[in-house]
């Protein structure tokens, strides 16, 4: 019986899904590959809190460098989380002759490069399905399924929590409060969602299927994110009547000239949109290629069982390599330019808070005309009397730099009454 070694670190949520998946199904994974996924060790720094699996004693070690000495341990995996320790832990796993299979997206997108270099260097594997998305298998699907295709853009729901809470406000009405309190009692936002609404999570994402999607280097300052702290349910209301619904996309596009763009902010999506059927913590990934054209990717994008899955594939997919005598290797072989966002081209939505006065739509008019930026669309929903009314308007495509020049001049007019919003609109769908 061939058997792989494997050393779990990290015995939390998606460890202990990783250890179920073994315990349960290392027979029936061993008569479709003809291996036998063996569990070694699993290392963390609590092994005597109750967990949803139960471990043999003997292999449980708060040690990691215990399971790293061990020889029968071949695939080593990372899931402690963090960019101090879990880089120091894949280092010394590659550096020992190791294997290593990871979940940790901030790592890869911010300090990847050189491990990915030591991991050739070594010859081992480097593997990291379920850094993004969960248990959908989109990054195998871009490195394999389309390494015959060049892939011309994405368009990614790569964040559970965002898009629960946005779900929420659009089908409930909820305010964006209640809907990430509503989140997080299920169990779909953490205590602290901060790196989810703010777009952090989903540009470490990004960053990870763009340095696949395009094969090049990144490095992660060059992905520009914004968040969804500042939605409102009047926006989400406002852009369902012209036929929209907002999600927090992920884009990367390369243009004709190979140069990227990486963005994370609030989208309106056309309503008949692939993207704007995916609700609450589900995840989708859109990828427009030239020879396949468009084909979207969809599951659940977090969660102990989806990620475990993903994380066994890894697992798998070294020990048949190995066998083999090969090893599985990312092959970036080119620096593309990333254009800053002052470069980019959009459709924009802008809601303002005005006065109720003769000359508002004018004045804004002029400001837009004197940036070249033309106005598509005019909505002034009906108000009961307040002293300030709302006014929606969508943009033709404008260059973001006039956008923000002109939303600058704007918002110092005296009949701006609140903070104007401007949310980008999905482009070419």
């Amino acid at each position: 019986m061939k058997t792989i070694g494997i050393a779990v670190v990290g015995f939390g949520t998606i460890g202990s899904g990783v250890v179920k998946i073994l315990q349960d199904l290392a027979p029936l994974i061993e008569k479709r590959t003809g291996i036998y996924p063996e569990l070694r060790w699993v290392v963390d720094k609590d092994i005597t809190s109750p967990r949803s699996v139960k471990v043999e004693k003997a292999k449980l070690t708060t040690d990691y460098k215990e399971a790293l000495a061990d020889p029968s341990v071949e695939v080593v995996v990372e899931l402690v989380g963090g960019k101090g320790f879990a880089y120091t832990l894949i280092e010394e796993s590659l550096k020992g002759g190791k294997h290593v299979v990871t979940a940790n997206k901030a790592l890869l997108a911010e300090r990847g490069q050189k491990l990915f270099m030591l991991a050739k260097e070594m010859k081992k594997s480097l593997l990291f399905e379920a850094s993004v998305g969960g248990g959908i298998p989109i990054l195998r699907t871009i490195s394999h399924s389309l390494v015959g295709d060049r892939i011309r853009a994405l368009y990614a729901i790569v964040n559970g929590t965002t898009n629960y809470v946005l779900t929420q406000m659009a089908l409930n009405k909820s305010s964006l409060e209640d809907a990430l309190k509503e989140a997080q009692r299920k169990g779909f936002a953490e205590a602290d969602p901060t790196l989810d609404m703010n777009g952090d999570d989903a540009a470490h994402k990004l960053a990870i299927l763009a340095t696949l999607a395009f094969h090049t280097e990144l490095d992660f300052s060059h992905v520009h994110y914004e968040g969804i702290e500042h939605i409102a349910l009047e926006d989400i209301l406002h852009a369902e009547r012209m036929g929209y619904t907002v999600k927090l996309l992920a884009i990367g596009k390369r243009d004709e000239d190979n140069r990227l763009e990486l963005r994370v902010h609030p989208t309106l999506v056309p309503k008949d949109n692939q993207l704007a059927f995916v609700h609450y913590e589900y995840n989708a990934i859109l990828v427009e290629s030239e020879y396949l054209g468009t084909s979207m990717y969809y599951g659940k994008g977090a969660g102990s069982h989806p990620t475990a899955t993903a994380v066994v594939a890894d697992i798998m997919a070294i020990a048949e390599h190995s066998r083999e005598g090969n090893f599985e290797l990312f092959r970036p072989y080119q620096r593309l330019e990333v254009k800053s966002m002052d470069e980019i081209t959009s459709r924009y939505y802008i809601r303002f808070h005005v006065l109720d006065q003769t000359g508002v739509l004018a004045q804004i008019a002029s400001i837009f005309g004197k940036y070249g930026i033309s106005i598509a669309s005019v909505l002034q929903p009906e108000q009961s009397e307040t002293t300030s009314v709302p006014l929606i308007m969508t943009t033709h495509e404008a260059r973001e730099r006039n956008m923000r020049q002109a939303m600058e001049e704007i918002s110092r007019l005296s009949f701006i009454q609140d903070k104007v919003m401007m949310i980008r609109i999905m482009d070419g769908h």
